[in-house]
């Protein structure tokens, strides 16, 4: 039998909800967000791996760091690959790999899908929670899982009256409207981005698209924007007209998504954010909302905050007990 520090856990999408609720994930995302703020967190921006110059249709990240508050190290790797539709697998796939930070002893390795989805609707909840003067009319660009995930995240913590829902995708709209029967808010499906932006308070694109999904004259004055895609999602104008700028990671919002082709331009530097969210959260900057500010702010996605729901999911599996797989890592 294998000394405790030994083994290794092998925890599936199915135990990390048994151990972990989506409430649980937006706590955790605010909490690791300030430690990084705070400068408890060490990570490295994400390293892209794209393998279709070898044949390979597909990409991943890999997004290491250093949790000092749990004492935790760490690694998610997620990346997208386009056979995965064939075989009735999402396009996204994601897992982590946590060891202990003082001898390298793998702890964990966990399921990382379901995290990876409810991190990334966490994101957006806590932005707007922070950055939002108002949150009665929302615009989901991308009627996807994790455009799904978004709402979901938002509806725990914010205020919403009305939700338009746009994707070129009719039975992507309604499936994605009929996920939140009986909650209250009015929903709208709609095909034409402008007149679903025009109304809103809160627009934010979660798409694979390289297109300018949102013009500047359709953000009114007090509305937040949120890019979460990996390319250009709204025109350059919506960015260099917005009276203030927000990121979760100021290296990263340089070099990934709707920013990266600004600051290859020279448009844009390090300089050029007004907010980075952990700064804020950790009270380092201030920021009221203002009726007369538009607001753009570009969330690329850290891997911490994984690694934090991971751990988060293997401390709780430890004290239960139960039947959570263990393998001897000597052995």
């Amino acid at each position: 039998m294998a000394n405790f520090e030994e083994r290794a856990l092998l925890i599936s999408n199915a135990d990390v909800q048994k151990y972990v609720t989506v409430e649980d994930v937006i706590e955790i995302v605010e909490k690791t967000w300030t430690w990084f703020g705070n400068d408890q967190i060490i990570m490295p921006p994400k390293i892209t791996t794209d393998m279709s110059s070898a044949g390979v249709d597909g990409w991943f990240n890999s997004m290491p760091n250093y949790i000092k508050p749990l004492d935790i190290a760490g690694i998610k790797v997620v990346g997208g690959y386009n056979g995965n539709k064939k075989k009735g697998m999402p396009y996204i796939k994601a897992n982590v790999l946590l060891t202990d930070p003082h001898s390298g002893m793998l702890k964990a390795l966990v399921a990382g899908d379901w995290i990876s989805d409810m991190r990334t609707g966490a994101q957006p909840a806590i932005m707007c929670k922070r950055l939002a003067y108002k949150t009665d009319t929302v615009t989901i660009i991308g009627a996807g899982l994790q455009g799904y995930t978004s709402l979901l995240c938002m509806t725990k913590l914010l205020d919403i009256k009305k939700v338009y829902v746009c994707d070129l995708s009719e039975q992507a709209r309604l499936n994605f409207i009929a996920k939140f029967d009986g909650t209250g808010i009015e929903f709208v499906s709609c095909i034409d981005n402008q007149s679903a932006c025009e109304d809103s308070d809160i627009i934010i694109t979660v798409t694979t698209a390289d297109a300018d999904l949102v013009k500047a004259s359709w953000v009114k004055e007090g509305a937040l924007v949120i890019t979460m895609g990996s390319f250009k999602e709204v025109e350059f104008d919506v960015v260099r007209q917005a009276d203030v700028i927000a990121v979760d990671h100021v290296a990263q919002a340089l070099h990934r998504g709707n920013l990266k082709p600004l600051a290859e331009l020279g448009e844009i530097d390090e300089h050029s954010f007004d907010i980075e969210i952990g700064l804020l959260l950790a009270g380092k900057q201030t920021y009221t909302p203002d009726p007369k500010k538009r607001v753009y702010a570009q969330i690329v996605g850290m891997g911490c905050p994984d690694v934090a729901v991971a751990e988060t999911a293997r401390l709780r599996a430890e004290k239960a007990k139960d039947n959570v797989k263990v393998f001897d890592v000597q052995g």
